[in-house]
């Protein structure tokens, strides 16, 4: 096995461990069995494995660990104020034609997501010293959008629908991933040059709020049968994406030997 990969299946698996055991006596003791302890700690595992995982693809100038916990912290804060601001926002859609109303709830909900997670990157790790390279941005995205996604599935375990937040662990889980890494690319493009700097930092939530409408709107198309798939091809595409942002933040390294 890869040795990154081995680190952080072992560091996420560890870390996983830690939460529900703190977590347990807090909040757990009287709601969740051993089976729903299970499902706690794999509705949670993906977010922590990707995090591991990015922070160990730092190779050149790693980040702080006490920034990227307050990225993760407010990532899943975001969350609270996710669900207040679609429920006012959904609440308002009068739209009676069907494909247009699925539209418009979902450029709602990407637009939504996607600027409270951008918020809190541009507005408290963007301007600090440590985001000091182009991969910088993946990665502090990246933290944001795992601590928003983990926090909402564990929401989903907490309020009965297990099966919905193992669905999700392997479709949300990943597509909030790939949202983080093209947002945080277009930031560190922005962070080292100057001169385009606004043109990046636009298209850093312009273009996650894009694809995260198209994945969301296939999804949420119910009575068209098989449409689903066109969703699962939008992320697929947004992965390879994605990839290729991760290479070419790590090559532009200006710490790279």
């Amino acid at each position: 096995m890869n040795p990154v990969l081995k680190t952080s299946l072992i560091t996420s698996i560890i870390v996983t461990a830690l939460f529900v055991v703190l977590l347990y006596p807090l909040v757990l003791i009287d709601t969740l069995k051993i089976y729903d302890l299970v499902l706690v700690s794999l509705s949670v595992l993906p977010g922590f494995f990707i995090m591991a995982f990015i922070y160990n693809l730092d190779e050149q100038d790693k980040e702080p660990l006490w920034l990227l916990a307050i990225a993760f912290i407010l990532g899943g804060v975001n969350l609270l104020l996710d669900i207040n601001v679609l429920d006012y926002l959904l609440s308002a859609n009068t739209i009676e034609n069907y494909y247009l109303n699925i539209g418009m709830e979902a450029l709602t909900v990407s637009m939504t997501e996607e600027i409270l997670k951008f918020l809190v990157v541009i507005l408290i790790i963007y301007p600090n010293k440590h985001f000091d390279e182009p991969f910088d941005g993946i990665v502090y995205s990246v933290f944001v959008g795992m601590g928003f996604a983990t926090i909402e599935n564990l929401t989903f375990v907490l309020q009965g629908s297990a099966s919905l937040a193992i669905l999700r662990m392997v479709t949300a889980v990943p597509a909030h991933f790939v949202f983080a890494v093209i947002m945080g690319y277009y930031l560190g493009k922005a962070k080292s040059k100057k001169k385009a700097q606004l043109v990046y930092i636009f298209l850093s939530i312009l273009i996650p709020v894009i694809i995260h409408a198209l994945y969301d709107y296939f999804l949420f198309m119910e009575l068209v049968k098989g449409v689903w798939i066109v969703g699962i091809l939008t992320l697929v595409i947004a992965l390879y994406m994605a990839k290729k942002s991760i290479l070419e933040h790590m090559n532009a390294s200006p710490f790279k030997k």
